[in-house]
């Protein structure tokens, strides 16, 4: 199963936050801090923006914590701020990337307990705003039967989604389950659309 880095997400934010414009504030200050390479400084202004209801500032600090950069490592810590990011107010233009990286701590046990089913489930939510390693995860537990029941159906359509975003190994599994007649495609993408596609992104071995 292939794996995506951790991600920063988007600094652009929504200028209506719950404390006025001091939680934007806080929140610009901690990105301007990380890109000083400030990141104790960073910290200390992403909590505040977090605490004042900022998903995108909780994410940012969760990586920060999944990193060290600006103190201790800590997935204990991390896990929940990515579980913010994901479902909390304004989460800024890439909430995917948090609720990506909340089902890869859930998937893997970072931080706390193995959880297969929540992990499948944020999964779906990130592959919901388009974030492509997301689908292609989703996809995987969809079609092994991961964190609950097979679904064919439901990992041809996180796999097509996948492909379309770029990830050729997406690609490669949707062709598969054409031609072990566990999804059809359509006249438009069947076979070898996503034959064709997978090797036009580096899939070697169906060129």
């Amino acid at each position: 199963m292939a794996i995506a880095s951790l991600f920063f997400a988007s600094p652009a934010l929504a200028q209506t936050v719950l404390d006025g414009k001091g939680a934007l504030a806080e929140y610009d200050a901690g990105m301007a801090a990380i890109e000083a390479e400030e990141f104790e400084t960073a910290r200390v202004h992403l909590d505040r923006a977090c605490q004042w209801g900022v998903a995108v500032a909780c994410h940012n600090l969760g990586i920060l914590w999944t990193n060290g950069k600006g103190g201790s490592k800590d997935m204990s810590k991390a896990r929940p701020l990515f579980q913010t990011g994901c479902d909390g107010k304004y989460a800024g233009e890439t909430p995917g990337d948090a609720c990506f990286n909340y089902a890869l701590a859930l998937e893997k046990g970072w931080g706390g307990a193995q959880d297969l089913s929540g992990a499948r489930n944020y999964y779906l939510k990130g592959c919901s705003t388009d974030q492509q390693y997301a689908c292609f995860n989703a996809g995987n537990m969809q079609m092994q039967g991961i964190g609950g029941d097979v679904d064919d159906a439901g990992a041809f359509a996180s796999y097509d989604k996948a492909c379309g975003l770029d990830i050729g190994d997406a690609c490669y599994n949707a062709a598969f389950l054409i031609v072990k007649k566990r999804a059809t495609g359509t006249a438009e993408k069947g076979f070898t659309h996503y034959k064709t596609r997978a090797c036009e992104l580096g899939v070697e071995k169906v060129c």
